[in-house]
């Protein structure tokens, strides 16, 4: 009994001995596990903070691109603008040199053609009888005379424009500003009409709803070169040069009433324009009053209000 004793105690001795053996072995392998981990942790924070330099470094170079970008953007704009003013320019200047090629110019409407006509000869004897001068003056101030089929003509099936350039401008002037009577040929009333260059008539369409919207209101107002009108407004001189200040301008004539509630008149008004040029016409009269010009004559018409007659006829 003693001996078995003694043989379980010797057992549990052994035991312990193993269990403290596994033990320390345990904890060794722990610590060796932990200085791995460390170790493994250590080298994934010099990672991280390697990614983050890279992050940072490449946050720096698209900060640099980002304003490189904004300064070539804004080159660009200045070089955009720079071009849209210097094309203005060209265009303006193209518009001063057709509207003076144009000064020379008058179109007459409504001039019955004949056979075998000597076209020269008979408008310049027409030209002489209403101002009054010898023909052979007339003559040597007539530098072309042409008949044109305009699509005006064919429209109301009227007898081709003649067209006629002058030697000098102000032969144009005068028969445009010092006629009292309408000219005529062979019992027909021949229509007067300045040129106006298709670079002006085009610009002149995008004001045309403010134009409808002036005759409407019977407010004065005339065409300027190269873009724009000039309104009698309130006692004072308008200037209106761009759509901006047209549609301002238009918006303030209608007071508390919405342009765009207005959108569909104004097209239609637009379309029908037939007085566009009348308003103009009658401003310039009223400043030659003014200022102690010669009165132009009021049967000098656009192809808008020649049209209009046309059509009340």
């Amino acid at each position: 009994m003693q001996a078995t004793l003694l043989t379980i105690q010797e057992t549990i001795m052994k035991l312990q001995e193993n269990m403290t053996k596994n033990h320390g072995e345990m904890k060794t392998q722990m610590e060796e596990v932990k200085k791995e981990v460390r170790k493994d942790i250590q080298k994934l924070d010099e990672k991280v903070g390697q990614i983050q330099e890279v992050l940072q470094k490449n946050e720096q170079r698209l900060q640099t691109i980002e304003k490189r970008m904004e300064k070539t953007e804004r080159k660009l704009e200045l070089a955009d603008e720079r071009m849209q003013e210097r094309y203005k320019e060209v265009e303006n200047s193209l518009i001063q040199l057709e509207m003076e090629r144009a000064s020379f110019y008058l179109h007459f409407q409504n001039v019955v053609e004949t056979k075998e006509e000597d076209l020269t000869d008979m408008m310049a004897e027409t030209i002489a009888e209403t101002l009054q001068r010898e023909k052979s003056e007339i003559i040597n101030e007539l530098d072309e005379v042409y008949r044109v089929y305009t699509n005006y003509a064919r429209r109301f099936r009227l007898p081709k424009e003649v067209h006629i350039r002058f030697a000098r401008k102000k032969v144009s002037d005068i028969i445009s500003l010092s006629r009292e009577e309408p000219m005529t040929y062979k019992g027909k009333e021949i229509i007067t009409l300045k040129q106006i260059p298709k670079r002006v008539q085009e610009q002149r369409k995008d004001y045309h709803f403010l134009a409808a919207r002036l005759n409407k209101n019977n407010i004065l107002f005339r065409w300027i070169t190269p873009e724009g009108m000039l309104v009698s407004w309130q006692g004072k001189k308008v200037k209106i040069d761009t759509l901006e200040k047209a549609k301002e301008f238009y918006a303030q004539l209608l007071g508390t009433e919405e342009l765009s509630s207005s959108t569909e008149e104004l097209e239609s008004a637009s379309q029908d324009h037939q007085q566009l040029e009348k308003n103009g016409t009658e401003q310039e009269e009223e400043e030659r009053k003014k200022e102690g010009r010669p009165q132009e004559e009021n049967r000098i018409r656009t192809r808008a209000q020649t049209e209009a007659r046309n059509y009340r006829n």
